[in-house]
């Protein structure tokens, strides 16, 4: 691999040829209105010549070899453009232009968090990134979620970690857990995973959101980042702001990449894909994309304490480090013009990804699994039986997860007679959790225990219908207006019988072992590691909700801009929420631009956080009865006697004031301050002791026990256009502050060091720098991500020492049709500060530090468009 890199960067490294013989290439550039254009940069594709237009908007390139040439002009807003021409001897070529305007630039017109036609972003009240494909693209990682943690500074994103969220990545955007962010396609709710994250960092358990993993990148158009709460245009979820994923609408084209990668520890990733646009009659577009990944497992532990020395252990015997996951993901995007008013479109996606992880070691000779147990449950005397003999180097159970997600989006949108435009659409979505149980057994079965369960699957299942209305009473005001209805359906299904059940070996601990003359150790009762899904609580859970809402944007002159938004919802579980917003823009000048923005906003629990139950169950050693520890449903009996009670929604106050500024035709800024106030957070408790109930020893449920308050700013500066380099810098600072904690039956449910993590196991200060250089044909860009110190979650709290990434990706467009790229993420194979919280467990580094602790790793790619 590294050979093939350094063969390819020796390629890229090659210089133009010279031509002894020589003549020019001269013109002019004009915008669209036909005005000269100053200063745009004009370049010979495939060479370093080039040449900038003076204050007429001509240019002169001289020195340019005889023969064909592509001239290619950049300036900033404006689309970049080539045209063809060929150079005599002696002569002057004469090549004009007229730019149009570019929505993927500074001045993008965007679609999130407005209801306006062709609002830019600039001009937005409340602060919008726009994220293009190329900038998708320039991302070596194949993922969706570390592509947006690269690129937007707001937005974390922790490892995998245990369990099922071994399967969907933890993410936050503005230090608030992913629930707390609302993910559009199309500008169309997406649906959620089936996981709730019973496991993560401190925030985010309990998060029940939409996975981003499932969409590929190769299939999007481009990404709007809405840095904003936005519940009262949106409704639930919407409180740190909206993602929108906009996909790939052109009806023409093939492009196909494939990608390897190989880390510095020697481990191999790979992906191909592929995007088809076809014309849909003369009329309509239909697009399709789709890709298939692997990616390798990374193993960064040592060897488990427990496991030294042990003969036939695996070194190392469990696995610190990301899954072993495969998938293939697709998204299709298609419209048809009924009419020169009426357009019916359609979209979706399909996903069946794969995954698997390890579990804690069972080491031999310790309390548990690999204990002695008679080999007739009932009569000691018959002699014993030991899983020990059949795993004599112990056990690590491994979990695989299958998920399916489904989604498809029907609708027709237009404009009436009258002016009003309107979009009615409707959607289902949907996403499946199959569970498989390796390498593990249910003691309590003794010598009949299967060692591969099912534990049961889970789903999630969103239906959507909306009617969207928009009106520009005049040229200045414009009115909105739209209906909407939800269902969310949740399902937990029954999982193996053994896999939940206490078998016959259950109670062995009341007898008496003839070999030791003591009792027998109290087996487990469930599939260890991962218990199955009892049927007294599998099931299916719902609920639906109304909403209604309206919504004006009044320029009021061509400075000042006003904004308002009414939001009314009645959910089936709860009741009603009403929910506003009032934003407003002012231009100070051509230059300056103040906005600024206050909302309040809401997260309604869902059905799985509402009803989710995970038991599991053992028997007591001494006094022979069944205890039973886990989550159950904040309303189950037990839960209410300890204080629990229906959940209801997250209450969030948002504020927020910022200045956009074009400092130059280059340089552009933003800063952006806000403050997002959370009452009534939903989050799991601690596990609660139990009374008056021997079959419980413990249990936890999901309150609204938490009130936190969150401040930050956020810095984006651009500079782009001159020289053919590119160059941006992103800051975000973020704290979060637990500021009220009530009580849940006289007891504090979130315990003190929960509270610390939530604090601070997320960098407050997050840097983000990229510059991108065009030598022509060949293109190199530099990117560095710096992270603030953080604490490891666990035991003392070690700190973890502020750290930078680097990337560098080097790309050569060998012609029309072919581009070669070749990179290294972290190339400095940087790694976070060890600890020693989790080292006898073989974990030398924290856990879910946001940096990762996988090292570097170098790829190459290969682009393909005809």
């Amino acid at each position: 691999m590294f050979n093939r890199l350094a063969a390819l960067l020796l390629l890229l490294s090659i210089p133009s040829l010279a031509f002894a013989q020589s003549g020019s290439v001269s013109g002019k550039v004009t915008d669209p209105e036909g005005a000269v254009v100053p200063g745009a940069n004009v370049l010979i594709v495939g060479t370093t010549l080039g040449s900038s237009t003076d204050e007429n908007g001509e240019y002169m390139i001289d020195d340019v070899p005889v023969g064909d040439h592509t001239v290619e002009v950049r300036f900033l807003g404006f689309s970049t453009q080539t045209q063809y021409t060929t150079v005599v001897q002696g002569q002057s070529s004469s090549v004009n232009f007229q730019l149009s305007e570019d929505e993927m630039l500074l001045d993008a017109v965007v679609v999130t968090g407005t209801r306006s036609v062709g609002r830019s972003a600039m001009q937005s009240a409340t602060p919008i990134d726009k994220i293009d494909v190329t900038a998708l693209e320039k991302q070596g990682n194949g993922d969706m979620t570390e592509t947006l943690k690269n690129i937007v500074p707001s937005f974390a994103a922790t490892p995998l970690t245990g369990d099922g969220s071994a399967f969907v990545r933890p993410t936050s955007l503005r230090g608030l857990p992913p629930d707390d962010v609302l993910i559009l396609m199309n500008s169309k709710r997406r649906h959620r995973s089936s996981l709730i994250a019973h496991f993560g960092a401190a925030m985010n358990v309990g998060a029940h959101a939409a996975d981003i993993g499932m969409i590929p990148s190769i299939g999007l158009k481009s990404v709007e980042v809405l840095r904003d709460g936005a519940a009262a245009q949106y409704g639930s979820d919407a409180i740190a702001g909206v993602i929108n994923f906009l996909l790939n609408d052109s009806d023409e084209g093939l492009t196909v990449q494939t990608q390897l990668g190989q880390w510095y520890e020697g481990e191999t990733d790979y992906k191909v894909a592929a995007n088809a646009g076809f014309p849909l009659t003369e009329n309509g577009f239909l697009n399709v994309s789709g890709e298939y990944s692997f990616n390798s497992e990374l193993s960064r532990g040592v060897q488990h304490a427990a496991a030294v020395g042990v003969p036939g252990a695996k070194d190392p015997a469990m696995n610190w480090g990301r899954p072993e996951s495969s998938g293939f993901r697709s998204v299709f995007n298609a419209g048809i013009d009924l009419n020169e008013t009426t357009k019916l479109y359609a979209f979706g996606n399909f996903a069946d990804t794969y995954g698997a992880y390890s579990f804690f070691y069972r080491a031999p000779g310790k309390a548990g699994a690999l204990e002695p147990v008679p080999t007739n449950p009932n009569d000691p005397s018959q002699g014993n039986f030991c899983w020990c003999d059949t795993f004599p180097a112990g056990f690590t159970p491994n979990l695989k997860g299958r998920q399916q997600d489904i989604s498809f989006v029907g609708g027709v949108k237009g404009e009436l007679s009258s002016g009003v435009a309107y979009d009615v659409s409707g959607s289902y979505g949907s996403n499946r959790m199959e569970y498989e149980l390796n390498g593990s057994l249910n003691a309590s079965w003794g010598p009949d225990s299967q060692t591969d369960f099912s534990p049961g699957d889970l789903k999630q299942e969103d239906l959507n219908f909306n009617a969207d209305f928009s009106y520009p009473v005049q040229e200045n005001l414009n009115l909105a207006g739209g209906l909407e209805y939800r269902k969310e359906t949740y399902s937990m299904f029954e999982g193996d019988e053994q896999s939940w059940k206490a078998g016959p070996w259950a109670q062995v601990g009341q007898l008496v072992d003839p070999a030791t003359g003591d009792n027998y150790g109290a087996p487990g009762i469930n599939s260890n590691g991962f218990a199955g899904t009892n049927p007294a609580v599998a099931g299916e859970f719902s609920g639906s909700n109304y909403a209604a809402y309206l919504d004006a944007e009044f320029d009021v002159n061509e400075d000042l801009l006003l904004a308002a938004a009414l939001r009314y919802e009645d959910f089936s579980e709860f009741g009603t929420t009403t929910n506003g917003k009032l934003a407003a823009r002012y231009n100070l000048n051509s230059r300056f631009t103040l906005r600024g923005a206050y909302s309040t906003g809401f997260r309604a629990p869902t059905p799985g956080q509402a009803n989710v139950t995970v038991i599991t169950t053992s028997f007591d050693g001494v006094t022979g009865q069944q205890v039973q520890e886990g989550t159950v449903a904040p309303t189950h009996p037990l839960a209410v006697g300890l204080g629990g009670k229906a959940l209801v929604p997250e209450d969030a106050t948002n504020i927020s004031f910022g200045l956009a500024a074009r400092a130059s035709q280059y340089l552009s800024l933003t800063v952006d301050a806000y403050q997002i106030d959370v009452d009534s957070r939903i989050i799991k408790s601690r596990s609660l002791a139990v009374s008056g109930d021997p079959s419980f020893s413990e249990l936890a449920f999901y309150t609204n026990s938490l009130s936190t308050s969150t401040r930050g700013i956020d810095v984006v500066a651009v500079w782009n256009g001159s020289l053919n380099t590119d160059v941006s810098l992103a800051l975000n600072y973020n704290e979060t502050e637990v500021t009220g904690q009530e009580e849940v039956g006289g007891q504090l449910p979130v315990s003190a060091s929960v509270i610390h993590n939530i604090e601070n196991n997320l960098p407050k200060t997050r840097l983000s720098a990229s510059v991108v250089h065009d030598f022509g044909k060949l293109s190199a860009s530099v990117r560095a991500n710096y992270y603030s110190g953080t604490i490891d979650e666990r035991g003392t709290r070690e700190e973890v020492d502020p750290a930078a990434l680097i990337d560098l990706e080097l790309s050569y467009k060998v012609n029309a049709n072919l581009t070669l790229v070749g990179g290294a993420n972290n190339i400095l194979n940087t790694y976070p500060t060890k600890i020693d919280t989790r080292l006898s467990q073989g974990m030398p580094y924290p856990r879910r530090t946001p940096i990762g602790y996988h090292g570097g790793m170098t790829y190459l790619r290969a682009v393909w468009n005809m």
